[in-house]
């Protein structure tokens, strides 16, 4: 199977700042941001699900499980961006270093869930109209969100949903139904819902504007 451009870019990407998460340790000898390699892998999952089983000619029937084992990966994708609050617990002598290894390791992130988001964008407006195609990305911006706060506030992972599904459900259905009185999820949910959706937009827009040139 033929690897395009842009998985390549994101490969290379990839392993520049996995590299340089690993020469932090012979700089300054701690181990404590190694668990971004780990937040990465998982990040790709959802793009590599995208990438190679949502097609456009894909059947119905076939989408939609693929389209539920995608959605419930897709949140780590974006989870990334969410890690740069861990930089006020890093040392003074690598602040600098710390923050651009945030900052790369969000940025590849971000391009994952916005190009993954663009996958199922791509067969969506095959299959329904422009509004309606909109209004699911925007809802898949909405529930990433939430999932993202369950994993960053409430330390829930993906793979929960197997392990220890009832008490999820009940978690997530708690804050869902709490939400206009805990005022951190709601505020935390509609600012990155609204983040991930323009900035899918933007990107996707300076994306069309240069295949068009070309």
């Amino acid at each position: 199977m033929k690897i395009s451009k842009i998985t390549q870019s994101l490969l290379l990407m990839s392993l520049v700042v996995v590299v340089f998460n690993i020469a932090r340790l012979d700089m300054w000898g701690t181990t404590n941001l190694l668990y971004l390699i780990w937040n990465l892998f998982l990040a790709w999952i959802p793009y590599i699900i995208s990438s190679c089983f949502i097609k456009k000619e894909t059947s119905v029937n076939y989408f939609i499980p693929i389209f539920v084992v995608w959605i419930l990966f897709f949140p780590n994708a974006p989870y990334l961006v969410t890690d740069v609050l861990h930089i006020a617990s890093s040392l003074s002598i690598s602040l600098w270093y710390d923050s651009l290894l945030f900052f790369f390791f969000g940025w590849i992130g971000l391009l994952l869930s916005i190009l993954s988001l663009s996958h199922v964008y791509n067969y969506l407006k095959v299959h329904l109209s422009y509004l309606t195609s909109e209004i699911i990305i925007f809802v898949i911006c909405l529930i990433s969100s939430f999932g993202i706060y369950l994993g960053r506030f409430e330390r829930w992972n993906s793979w929960d949903i197997f392990v220890d599904p009832l008490h999820l459900i009940k978690d997530s259905l708690y804050i869902s139904t709490n939400l206009i009185y805990v005022k951190t999820p709601l505020l935390f949910i509609g600012v990155f819902t609204i983040f991930m959706y323009f900035t899918y937009k933007t990107i996707t827009v300076l994306v069309t504007k240069q295949m068009c040139k070309e």
